[in-house]
């Protein structure tokens, strides 16, 4: 192929591996959700259930009220967000108490290589201590860093630009190395990811890029 190396050839065959392995994920999450809904149409159908209009409820009255109430829910939610942010940076992330742990499995041996911590507004990727990963283990840089984190601020700088985010809101990244090994990872924190759907998009991404790194180690 004129214009492509032979890099580029194997990064985009390992993304277009990665992508494939996301449609399945999302087929299945796709499926578990269709059936939750058949499940809760049978409730409504067999229930006492009742829409606006049929307990005589203006609906000019009744999109008012959603309206006001949708606002109400907003304002309490963004207190409670920064409360709880307040709270979270004077605790440490080894209080198992407002944690969630995930941990990145090789799928081959079932054998587990990190632990992903979850905290309200930042992420921490481990390593295990058996497991050494270098950054510059394809595809790290070139595509956990370049393409999936760095396009998140890229989105985050377009909100900034528009007014819909402040720079303090912004995601950003550290990389925790070896004090001994300078490209050795030893830890990357996540911070401002904001949203469920790029905690999950960051889990499942690293899962990947991690077992692919130990796997061109091995080689």
């Amino acid at each position: 192929m004129l214009g492509y190396s032979d890099d580029d050839i194997k990064n985009a065959a390992e993304i277009r591996e990665w992508l494939t392995k996301q449609i399945l994920e999302k087929q299945d999450e796709i499926e578990k959700i269709k059936i939750t809904l058949s499940l809760i149409d049978s409730v409504l159908k067999n229930g006492s259930f009742k829409t606006a209009a049929n307990l005589n409820i203006p609906k000019s009255n009744s999109t008012q009220n959603q309206k006001v109430e949708g606002q109400s829910t907003s304002r309490s939610y963004k207190n409670a967000t920064d409360k709880h942010s307040e709270e979270t940076k004077q605790r440490s992330v080894e209080d198992p108490s407002f944690r969630e742990v995930k941990p990145i499995k090789r799928l081959k041996d079932n054998t587990l290589v990190a632990q992903v911590y979850i905290l309200p507004n930042s992420m921490e990727i481990i390593p295990e201590e058996t497991i050494n990963i270098s950054l510059d283990t394809p595809p790290f840089r070139s595509f956990f860093l370049n393409r999936i984190l760095q396009g998140m601020r890229n989105k985050d700088q377009e909100k900034i630009k528009q007014g819909y985010l402040s720079e303090s809101e912004m995601i950003n990244y550290d990389i925790i190395t070896d004090e001994e090994n300078s490209e050795n990872i030893k830890k990357v924190i996540i911070n401002n990811y904001r949203e469920k759907e790029r905690v999950n998009e960051i889990f499942n991404t690293a899962a990947w890029v991690i077992t692919r790194m130990l796997e061109k180690g091995e080689k």
